[in-house]
């Protein structure tokens, strides 16, 4: 059983790597329908990185329970089926869109479009998040309350990513086309692009002991991305998506190689609703402002 665990530690996420790589040059090279190829690499992926999760968690404090197994389940009727859906949609459209769409570096090859159009991309989501935690004033108080629902869990695992305020994934799932129409990349590089950045979306909430190594300065998998849950203030930075280049640029880079955080979740949980009181959360943003004291896991003095 050691073996095994070992062999996922520090063999599975460059697996993962190779396979979507090579699950997408076979789509773009056979001249597969990018869009169908788009979901059965995303369907493929998750019945794997679920099955590995359910047998090897890094943390049993953190394993899926029934209980927020139903949490999970109501934020996903509302995310998933109807804005979560959105943020499919807007990929699946944004394949189609980048066929003959000009913009900045259009028609360059292949893997510089892909990595072009994942650094705006990477750009716009990173500020909105950081700004989400770290904003100041009435706007920085609205966009973290709108933010909040995602950080009330005190455990991460795979499915727990559903756990999100629609507004937050509406406002978000827009950077993918926009990103697109900026850039003006080709349906191939846009599909690259969506492959590997589905894979660390997925990844950055899997409760699996995964060593990434030197990756950890390319891309934001579960290492870096438990730190973004810290309850601790000075832990809770790794703002990036899938990229940490913002991250290292703007100094919210947190990396501390084979420790995990103390606590999950907000500073002083006392102050919000509970995670799985659902209808009281999404009402957040349309209550009072928060105090001062209740806007924690962000900059210490927000107004």
């Amino acid at each position: 059983m050691q073996i095994v665990r070992t062999s996922i530690t520090y063999g599975f996420y460059p697996f993962l790597l190779a396979a979507t790589g090579f699950l997408t040059w076979n789509a773009i090279h056979e001249q597969f329908d990018l869009t169908i190829a788009f979901i059965g690499i995303a369907g493929a992926r998750f019945l794997l990185l679920q099955a590995v999760e359910l047998l090897a968690p890094c943390e049993r404090r953190w394993t899926i329970d029934w209980r927020n197994l139903w949490r999970d389940i109501k934020y996903g009727a509302v995310n998933f089926l109807t804005l979560r859906g959105a943020g499919y949609l807007t990929a699946l459209i944004s394949i189609e869109v980048a066929a003959g769409n000009p913009g900045l570096i259009a028609r360059m090859p292949l893997l510089v479009e892909a990595l072009g159009v994942a650094l705006v991309y990477e750009f716009f989501q990173y500020w909105f998040h950081r700004l989400s935690h770290e904003g100041t004033g009435w706007w920085g108080n609205l966009l973290w309350r709108i933010h909040v629902a995602h950080h009330l869990p005190d455990r991460v695992y795979l499915i727990m990513h559903a756990v999100a305020h629609p507004i937050n994934t509406l406002i978000v799932v827009w950077f993918v086309p926009l990103s697109i129409w900026l850039t003006g990349v080709a349906q191939e590089a846009v599909m690259v692009w969506l492959a590997f950045r589905g894979l660390h979306g997925l990844i950055s909430h899997f409760n699996v002991d995964i060593r990434a190594g030197w990756f950890n300065y390319v891309f934001v998998g579960t290492e870096l991305h438990r730190y973004h849950h810290s309850a601790a203030m000075d832990e809770c930075k790794n703002y990036g998506s899938f990229l940490t280049i913002w991250d290292q640029v703007f100094g919210t880079f947190v990396y501390k190689p084979g420790a995990n955080p103390e606590r999950l979740g907000v500073e002083d949980p006392k102050a919000y609703p509970e995670s799985n009181d659902i209808f009281r959360v999404l009402a957040l943003p349309f209550g009072r402002k928060l105090s001062v004291e209740a806007m924690d896991c962000g900059v210490e003095s927000r107004n």
